[in-house]
């Protein structure tokens, strides 16, 4: 058995037994990783069952027959380096983090290994437990993951024709076509919404008026939903709790 050193994002959580849980984590040098935790639950008069929250940054130390392994992975050590108790002091930054895991979780592969994009969720989460107005840290993250795992869509011309965005008449945007279309083009494309310009700024990963960074996250979300073939709930929490706090 190898010994896999790691830091690591607690990403998904669920119970196996009385004292064990599954958890899916996601590691700085091997991605995506699933896990038995055994006993986890469990303290004893000489032992303390380490705690592993949802959100929860630490070092960990795994035992797997290879990397890659399709069975799950043991855990064999934890030491927290970053509890989340910051992100759950408002609702927005709590679902804010939680859809980052989410689509981190969904959107990527086991034992794939995205060390750029484990440094975006850790600035991100710390980010979020300092800030109130969270949509433009989420529209960042989006763009980020999207690029870092080869799916980012076209936002600076036509997926059709190629024209740049003119500055009048509408904007659609196909996840299908991937990226943006003109009002020439999208009439060719059943599967299409259509998109703001207040947004296009956002989109284009510039920083551009609040005005339209609901539809920006509505877009990236929308494209993310097509990738993994479901929505996320939490989508719709994290803008109606933005709502919330904007009133």
């Amino acid at each position: 058995m190898n010994l896999i050193k790691d830091k690591a994002v607690v990403l998904r959580r669920l119970d196996y037994s009385e004292n064990s849980q599954v958890l899916a984590v996601f590691t700085q040098e091997h991605g995506k990783v699933r896990i038995l935790a055994k006993g986890i639950k469990k303290s004893t008069k000489t032992r303390f069952a380490p705690a592993m929250d949802l959100l929860d940054v630490g070092n960990i130390v795994l035992s797997a027959k290879t990397v890659r392994q399709e069975q799950l992975a043991i855990l064999t050590e934890w030491s927290q380096s970053w509890a989340s108790s910051e992100l759950r002091t408002k609702l927005s930054r709590l679902y804010a983090a939680q859809y980052a895991t989410a689509l981190t979780s969904e959107l990527t592969e086991d034992w794939d290994p995205h060390p750029q994009l484990f440094d975006y969720l850790l600035d991100l989460f710390r980010s979020l437990a300092k800030i109130n107005d969270v949509l433009p840290a989420i529209v960042a993250f989006q763009h980020q993951l999207l690029r870092e795992i080869g799916c980012m869509p076209i936002t600076d011309a036509c997926v059709g024709c190629h024209a740049l965005m003119p500055d009048t008449g509408d904007i659609y945007f196909s996840s299908h076509e991937g990226g943006l279309l003109c009002r020439d083009c999208e009439a060719a494309r059943p599967e299409k919404i259509l998109v703001s310009k207040d947004s296009l700024a956002w989109l284009q990963n510039r920083v551009g008026e609040k005005t339209g960074l609901v539809d920006a996250c509505y877009v990236f979300d929308y494209h993310a939903s097509h990738l993994m073939g479901h929505a996320l709930p939490l989508a719709t929490m994290l803008l109606s709790a933005c709502r919330q706090n904007d009133s």
